[in-house]
């Protein structure tokens, strides 16, 4: 279940009127309270001045309980040798670094005569090599990081929508209790 790390004790619930209609309509109420029958609802207008406003949540701080294990071998991939390891509940990417890149025509080959290919030519298609080489290496590691990211996004995604189905259930049980308040005991 999805909480800011920070806050841990349930909110008191502010309940509004029927579909459409403001919460600002409705009465701030302690959830148990409610439930329990242990306190009277206050009027409206007396509610909204003392109603204690709930800070918003800095989605950086909502703790997602799961499990995820990547592979291994997949982890060992998406790593720098000798740095540390790439963890893909805590690496965001930018928008820049997410972004496709666009398909670049290779250039035509122009063969050199041999008798041009001195130490010059050598010690430049060496350098060439190598900056190829740790361009493709590159772009293997950040594809590697971006697809075990993808799979952990993808099974936070599946275990967040499975809270909110149950959320609304718990939401529409709520809104029942509370019209058979309403029904016993008058409008709030």
């Amino acid at each position: 279940m999805a909480r800011p790390v920070s806050d841990r004790t349930p909110a008191p619930l502010l309940l509004g009127g029927p579909a459409g209609t403001p919460p600002g309509g409705g009465a701030l109420l302690g959830l148990r309270s409610l439930l329990q029958g242990t306190s009277k609802p206050k009027e409206p207008a007396s509610c909204l001045t003392s109603r204690d406003t709930p800070s918003p949540v800095d989605p950086d701080t909502v703790e997602v309980l799961m499990t995820f294990e990547p592979d291994p071998a997949d982890l060992a991939l998406s790593s720098i040798p000798g740095h540390e390891t790439f963890d893909p509940r805590r690496h965001r990417f930018s928008e820049e670094e997410l972004k496709p890149q666009p398909i670049m025509k290779k250039a035509r080959k122009i063969q050199v005569p041999e008798e041009q290919k001195d130490e010059k030519y050598w010690s430049r298609r060496y350098k060439n090599n190598e900056a190829a080489k740790r361009s493709r290496d590159a772009r293997r590691l950040k594809e590697n990081q971006i697809s075990v990211r993808a799979a952990f996004l993808e099974k936070e995604n599946a275990l967040l929508r499975q809270e909110v189905v149950a959320v609304r259930q718990e939401l529409s049980h709520y809104r029942a209790v509370l019209s058979r308040y309403q029904a016993q005991h008058g409008a709030l």
